[in-house]
């Protein structure tokens, strides 16, 4: 009887192990945004509980006022980030310009593979090279303690 009990309690363990460390993935968990220098940056975080799954930035360069000398430097930036980004599997990047303002957008699943991939080609401020996840709340807190706001 005592090891049926025993055997019992520890499946409900495993159980209540599983359950809480799988978690529904939650779009959109947090949400940051940064102005500055005319640049309105967004970072939107998915997550399975405290890993970041995915990284969706956006940033927003309101043209008007531009030159276009300056709007050709712009454009010469952004075709070396289209090569750059190019090279990463599973990496979406894009850039259009939309209503006098360009609009860059990154998308960047945070498997191993891809995130190891990222961090390598410094496309993400992390001390750790060999980081495997990203933890939502330093990253948050990280943002923060940079002046961005998180919602």
């Amino acid at each position: 009887m005592k090891k049926q009990l025993c055997a019992l309690m520890v499946g409900a363990a495993m159980l209540g192990l599983t359950a809480c460390g799988g978690g529904k993935e939650v779009q959109n968990a947090a949400t940051a945004t940064l102005d500055q220098n005319g640049v309105t940056m967004t970072m939107s975080f998915d997550a399975k509980g405290d890993t970041v799954t995915k990284i969706t930035q956006e940033s927003v360069i309101d043209l008007s006022g531009y030159t276009e000398e300056q709007i050709d430097m712009l454009n010469s930036t952004v075709e070396a980030a289209e090569e750059t980004y190019a090279d990463l599997e599973n990496v979406e990047y894009s850039c259009a310009e939309e209503d006098g303002k360009l609009v860059e957008r990154i998308v960047i699943p945070t498997d191993e593979e891809t995130l190891k991939a990222v961090i390598g080609q410094g496309l993400l401020p992390i001390d750790d090279e060999d980081a495997t996840r990203l933890s939502l709340k330093a990253t948050v807190d990280n943002l923060e303690s940079s002046g961005w706001t998180v919602e």
